[in-house]
């Protein structure tokens, strides 16, 4: 997992070093497009796969690869008009037939087979990106972007292979699926992405270069947290979500406390570099959102079993307008990329804590 998260990080230095920090935040916003558009369709997929019956899961993973396959195909379409959409929609149909092809193992709790597919990937992906930076004299965003992308050629066959055989089925009733759509899409993706499109509307791309950076950081780390949680995916379907039977708090406490702090001790390394001063200030305070978002990875997939969908969405959704409206006002104080890292920190703190309340709330009284 973290192979995969460190070359990601490597490829963010290559292209900032050979390309430009405002070239990196063009990047990161069509990146943070194809996270706002593709993981709220994928959803209802994502979380049925992990609770559903096995003859629903075959079919729903077959319709999967169906819709992913259909949004490389219309990125594809738009590739000479506009960067910014061919891109975002190569990648986030890219990523759903991905899906397709690490559902089963996700769906057995098998965390480090998911990861070494994704590790596989990222390695491809970035090694031809790195070879074209630095052996062509005068690179290009778009190129290079282009060839981060060719390894969904592969996916795309072998994905097909693996769903042969199963005829298409949509994931659940369309109420359910608008339920996990809208929680991926306003509560997960336009809550930890939105607020990086919000910045570079309010600033310029080399503040949100600076944010994203650490953002990516604190997140990659956070997501041992999805992991740790996955592992409980069998035991907490047969037991409808148990507490019992899923992650101890204990445990997952010590998780967020250790990535936290790597978070924190690198902020703190950084302030002693050449680093820009407010790129270093945002790294300490995302230890924060570290912490906090590794346990809401866990909290996360326990309410998944027990199909607590609209608790999820109405906390998620909540969170937003408070977000984005601190984030504005820190803004417009000069805090730029600190601004950002305070806004999401806060906004975690309190979804977490509704989290908190709903899983070990009942319990206590």
């Amino acid at each position: 997992m973290y192979g995969s998260r460190g070359l990601g990080l490597l490829l963010t230095f290559a292209l900032i070093g050979r390309l430009s920090i405002a070239d990196y935040g063009l990047y990161a916003l069509a990146f943070s497009f194809a996270t706002i558009v593709g993981p709220p369709l994928d959803n209802p997929w994502a979380v049925r796969a992990i609770r559903e019956s096995e003859e629903d899961f075959s079919r729903e993973r077959s319709s999967r690869y169906l819709v992913g396959l259909a949004m490389i195909v219309a990125g594809v379409a738009v590739m000479p008009f506009n960067y910014f959409v061919w891109f975002g929609l190569v990648m986030a149909g890219g990523e759903m037939v991905f899906n397709s092809l690490k559902s089963r193992a996700a769906r057995d709790g098998h965390p480090d087979l998911v990861w070494r597919y994704d590790a596989i990937r990222q390695t491809t992906s970035v090694v031809a990106v790195c070879a074209y930076l630095f052996a062509v004299p005068h690179p290009t965003l778009n190129v290079a972007s282009l060839l981060y992308c060719t390894p969904y050629v592969a996916i795309v066959v072998m994905a097909g292979l693996a769903v042969r055989g199963h005829r298409p089925a949509m994931p659940g009733p369309l109420k359910q699926m608008a339920y996990l759509s809208a929680e991926m899409g306003l509560g997960t993706a336009v809550y930890l992405q939105g607020d990086v499109l919000l910045l570079g509307f309010l600033t310029n791309s080399t503040v949100v270069g600076y944010y994203n950076i650490t953002l990516m950081l604190a997140t990659a780390l956070a997501g041992i947290g999805q992991s740790f949680a996955m592992t409980y995916h069998e035991p907490l379907r047969k037991s409808g979500g148990d507490l019992a039977a899923g992650p101890k708090l204990r445990t997952t406490l010590t998780i967020a406390g250790a990535a936290g702090l790597l978070v924190l001790v690198t902020g703190i390394v950084m302030l002693f570099t050449p680093v820009p001063a407010p790129m270093a200030q945002a790294m300490i305070i995302m230890a924060g959102f570290c912490f906090l978002r590794t346990v809401i990875c866990v909290f996360q997939v326990v309410l998944y079993a027990q199909r607590r969908d609209r608790l999820r969405l109405a906390a998620s959704i909540g969170m937003l307008p408070l977000k984005f409206a601190l984030l504005t006002v820190l803004v417009k104080l000069g805090l730029g990329a600190v601004a950002a890292a305070i806004a999401t920190t806060t906004a975690d703190a309190l979804l977490l804590t509704i989290f908190a309340l709903a899983l070990y709330g009942r319990r206590s009284r």
